[in-house]
């Protein structure tokens, strides 16, 4: 399989942009510079038995993209508009390049009453980021001609994953238990003339243990335990350049160290367990359990500018796993014309990690972006979706879905404010008609969804408040039999009456940037398929 993507400067309904306390102009309401392309090859092929079978997958995906030019360093006034607005489809200063490998194997061997799973991967994801070299802080003027990295290489990451994931499954009478061993190792190491993550190797491993006992006809209860080690092994790294640095008393000149040596071991236990009901036309579910996450060497040794957040982010090495206690449940009530379902949960976690925003901005070395740290916390959420969905007439069937989440920090300095980007209460109606034919199309229909965003004003200072919104979408589409297939055409019309909108969980929120304007999209399917004869 072959798919290429290529697509032009992102457009909003604005005509400028409020970056912190500049405002700048949009040309034609675009996004200068975020125009881009990608190419993905994704091959498979395998042997299949009656007991055996064995799966080999090949990917291979490339992109190039570029970087809100009024945006990235926070430089608006420095933004080349002559040379950035003379097309929507080129990519300049700054854009960053992405080549990820993937090679996986998936083996299945199976007897009447037990069933053996293996998966193999290894994954190589090697990104550039690549801008024109300007002096922030004690930078030289002039970039010197014997580092080992270009001048316009601002980071370059690489890293490789080596996995593997065996399970076993074994069936009783009235019962399933199975068991599995995770592995993973990943090695990670940076280049350029920037910095936000250091160099790390990382080791994951776990086991576990799960049961399924069937008590009825309509009855189920499952229970499992996990345990799982890790170790982080982070690369200390100081600059390639001379900062003042205060010491006994005295000011000298040496590189910052940004990231200190750093190697840190977690474990621990965790287990869940639910019951499962089922009737005619009545669904219940219940889950109770404890999970585990130990802190990626982001969290624990980040200290530069995330031009993907708008942000200069800064680490804390001493952060703990994150371990979370969740309760959840489901319950559905279904007719062959109506259907209702309410899916309630609460989360307390002893240890949150979370990206903290304070009011301070970094000038020196995060061109002026605001600081965020990482910070851990004990929090409580709690929230939970709705939907329902009504066959009014045989072809037309109006659906809803709600959602809402509560988030609440029960220790730190914000006590008592929710969680960062935490996104508000937001309800979306769905009518959907349908028709087997119409003209010359098969399965043809035609949708419009209704959404509504409430305010956001439960924030954590600094952040901002944001406003509701409500957006309309369209789309209609069918399938066309020709040549004996059947090609799938679907038309879609994103936000359809070109709503002035905030995100309150996208990032771009930070520098007051709405959401993406009306959007057209024509999906076209054609499948080619052949009967493979044998010759004798």
């Amino acid at each position: 399989r072959y798919t290429r993507t290529d697509f032009g400067d992102a457009r909003v309904p604005a005509d400028s942009v409020d970056i912190y306390s500049f405002r700048a102009p949009l040309h034609n309401n675009r996004l200068r510079n975020t125009a881009g392309e990608e190419e993905n090859l994704h091959l498979s092929a395998g042997i299949q038995g009656n007991r055996f079978s064995s799966r080999l997958f090949f990917s291979n995906l490339t992109s190039e993209n570029g970087f809100f030019a009024n945006a990235h360093g926070l430089e608006p006034r420095n933004v080349n508009t002559a040379l950035h607005d003379q097309s929507s489809r080129d990519i300049h200063y700054p854009y960053h390049k992405v080549n990820h490998l993937k090679i996986t194997n998936k083996t299945n061997w199976r007897t009447d009453n037990m069933r053996i799973e293996s998966e193999l991967g290894f994954q190589h994801n090697f990104r550039q980021e690549w801008s024109q070299y300007v002096e922030h802080g004690f930078m030289p003027s002039v970039f010197p001609d014997n580092m080992p990295f270009p001048a316009d290489l601002e980071r370059e990451f690489d890293k490789k994953i080596y996995s593997g994931n065996a399970r076993m499954f074994y069936e009783f009478t009235r019962a399933t238990v199975s068991s599995g061993l995770n592995v993973s190792y990943q090695d990670n190491a940076i280049d350029g003339r920037g910095f936000i993550i250091p160099a790390f190797r990382q080791l994951q491993t776990g086991m576990f243990l799960y049961g399924k006992y069937k008590l009825n006809s309509n009855s189920f209860f499952d229970a499992g335990v996990r345990y799982d080690y890790g170790n982080v092994d982070v690369t200390p790294y100081s600059d390639w350049f001379a900062s003042p640095v205060i010491s006994e008393n005295d000011t000298v000149m040496q590189p910052l160290k940004r990231a200190p040596e750093l190697n840190r071991r977690f474990d621990a236990l965790s287990w869940s367990a639910g019951f499962k009901h089922h009737q005619e036309h009545l669904s219940l579910k219940v889950n109770i359990g404890k999970s585990f996450r130990m802190p990626i060497a982001k969290e624990l040794g980040a200290n530069g500018v995330n031009y993907h957040r708008f942000s200069y982010e800064v680490g804390d090495t001493a952060l703990s796993p994150e371990i979370s206690y969740q309760l959840d449940a489901g319950l559905e009530w279904h007719t062959s014309r109506f259907a209702v379902g309410i899916s309630p949960f609460v989360n307390y976690f002893s240890n949150y990690i979370f990206l903290n925003p304070t009011p301070y901005h970094n000038r020196l070395y995060g061109n002026g972006n605001q600081i965020f740290q990482y910070q851990e916390s004990n929090v409580l959420r709690m929230g939970g979706e709705i939907h329902a969905h009504y066959n009014i007439l045989n072809p037309l069937i109006l659906g809803f879905i709600g959602e809402y989440i509560y988030a609440e920090q029960l220790s730190g300095e914000k006590k008592g404010f929710t969680l960062p980007f935490s996104p508000p209460a937001v309800a979306l109606f769905n009518l959907k008609y349908n028709k087997p034919s119409v003209l010359i199309f098969r399965h043809a229909y035609v949708s419009v969804d209704y959404k509504i965003a409430a305010s956001q004003n439960r924030i954590v200072p600094p952040e901002e408040k944001t406003p509701g919104y409500q957006l309309m979408h369209f789309s209609l589409g069918g399938e066309l039999p020709a040549w004996g297939q059947s090609i799938s055409i679907r038309f879609q019309v994103h936000n359809l009456f070109n709503t002035n909108y905030f995100n309150h969980t996208s990032y771009y929120r930070l520098i007051n940037l709405p959401g993406q304007g009306r959007n057209f999209i024509l999906n076209v399917t054609i499948p080619f398929s052949t009967d493979l004869k044998s010759v004798n």
